[in-house]
């Protein structure tokens, strides 16, 4: 089994951040119910049982977008659960990062996942959408198709684990270590059909579509330059540094 680097990821501060908002927001939205049976138990006035009433509403309506917000970061983060429980599965020679925060030149990228081991440095970006996802690579947003019939636009997975992969090879070049860096994109939604026309290097894994095990494969076989001990030491040892940052922040 791998060893998976397991810390706080980004998605489960934020939810938790929106479950306290969530909470603070129920707090102030039972005030503004009390202010406005108040207001028409003393005055009766109707201006003021009007005013209380859309505070209320705005109080409900900004509860209604916390939910709303609190799903999606949750879906995401049970595609990045399943994502790690699959990874967890590479032979003990690998180490597994999750979630990892890199500033490169002044510009942020959180990487979902890197992977170190003999045979290279990968990046896997995680996705965990439903329905039907279509469109080419060389776009820069995809569509996805809901079962509900709604569309949605998506920033193209592929050109964004680029951007990571680019900005960590960056980081390591930075401290000697001048490495090729494999991006993969993984959609972890099993109910998720992948319709998109791919003609880069970067490949594309579903798990509808047996995507686990040819992502782990992948990983496992890739043919290409082979790491040595020492470098993937080195490379860990510098992407563990990077979490000691975040840890701190």
């Amino acid at each position: 089994m791998a060893k998976i680097y397991h810390h706080e990821r980004q998605l489960e501060r934020d939810i938790r951040h929106l479950k306290h908002k969530q909470i603070f927001n129920r707090l102030l939205c039972i005030v503004g119910i009390c202010v406005v049976f108040f207001i028409v138990w003393q005055w009766q006035q109707v201006l003021l049982i009007l005013v209380a009433m859309v505070i209320a509403g705005l109080f409900k309506a900004r509860q209604f977008s916390l939910s709303k917000q609190l799903g999606k970061v949750t879906a995401g983060l049970a595609g990045e659960d399943k994502a790690l429980q699959i990874m967890g599965n590479l032979p003990a020679t690998f180490s597994v990062f999750p979630d990892i925060q890199l500033v490169v030149d002044g510009r942020t990228s959180q990487l979902d996942t890197i992977i170190v081991g003999p045979t290279g440095i990968f990046v896997v970006e995680v996705k965990n959408h439903s329905g039907i996802i279509e469109g080419n690579t060389s776009e820069r947003e995809l569509l996805q198709f809901k079962r509900d019939g709604h569309k949605k636009t998506m920033y193209n997975p592929v050109k964004q684990v680029a951007t990571h992969t680019y900005r960590l090879h960056r980081y390591l070049c930075q401290h000697g270590l001048d490495l090729w860096i494999q991006g993969t994109v993984y959609f972890a939604n099993d109910t998720a059909r992948i319709e998109v026309a791919n003609h880069t290097s970067t490949p594309i894994f579903s798990a509808k579509d047996n995507g686990s095990k040819r992502l782990l494969y992948y990983i496992e076989e890739k043919p290409g330059r082979v790491l040595s001990s020492s470098e993937q030491r080195s490379v860990e040892k510098l992407i563990k540094h990077l979490l000691k940052q975040q840890a701190s922040k």
